[in-house]
């Protein structure tokens, strides 16, 4: 039977892509995603297209299905098509986009690793993965109230806001008094929350600072308002 060429293929490949409305400058030969190397990517903001040709491993597949709005697959016969919608691997792997989160995803990254990434949008997780995030978010109740409850009080807000507003981020009861105009039940009551939660700790008597814990904390808090303004630019206008 007669095969055609990597070359052939890449070409082919890129003739698809420019079909469905891709521009030069939006095409990537030999894309680095993860471990893998992918022969093709199709690469816009709303959609992103993977082609990958000659050889298809069924694992590769499935770990570009939780990424990519479609996969299609080139092979090496003179018989050109794309992935089927439903494969041996009993999943679609070539699909429409299905909202304007699909794609999105959250990584948390040092230097060059990336240490935790996570998807934005419920149908990109797998069924068993989605259980095992539930699950733990279930047993860990009791730390993640804490922490909300901590958050979710304007007063507290004001009090880690002056603590991170101070040079030395040590911040003593009066100041707090005099400088958020607070009784010292509310600062008592309210440093007691924050405490609990995890964000402030007594360096002495009468003085407070963040603690290593509560720092990241807020300023993942900080993060979140950013992310929350980000993904208002995705919603269906």
């Amino acid at each position: 039977m007669m095969t055609k060429s990597r070359s052939d293929l890449i070409e082919k490949a890129k003739d698809i892509l420019r079909q469905k409305g891709y521009k030069d400058n939006e095409i990537y030969e030999d894309f680095g995603f993860r471990n893998h190397r992918i022969d093709m990517v199709g690469w816009k903001k709303d959609r992103k297209i993977a082609v990958i040709c000659g050889q298809c491993d069924q694992g590769m597949l499935a770990d570009l299905r939780n990424f990519f709005d479609e996969v299609i697959f080139l092979p090496h016969e003179a018989r050109i098509s794309t992935v089927a919608p439903e494969t041996e691997l009993g999943k679609t792997f070539g699909r429409p986009a299905l909202s304007r989160l699909a794609g999105l995803r959250l990584l948390l990254a040092k230097d060059d690793d990336v240490l935790f990434e996570m998807p934005l949008s419920v149908r990109e997780w797998s069924k068993s993965r989605l259980e095992d995030e539930l699950a733990s978010m279930e047993n860990e109740f009791d730390r993640f109230s804490k922490l909300f409850d901590a958050l979710s009080h304007e007063t507290r807000l004001r009090m880690m806001k002056r603590i991170f507003e101070d040079e030395d981020q040590i911040i003593g009861f009066a100041e707090f008094m005099r400088d958020l105009e607070l009784n010292p039940k509310l600062v008592w009551e309210n440093a007691r929350k924050l405490s609990e939660g995890g964000l402030l700790e007594k360096v002495e008597k009468g003085q407070y600072q963040c603690s290593d814990f509560g720092r990241v904390e807020f300023m993942m808090s900080l993060a979140l308002r950013r992310l929350m303004e980000a993904l208002e630019e995705f919603e269906p206008r």
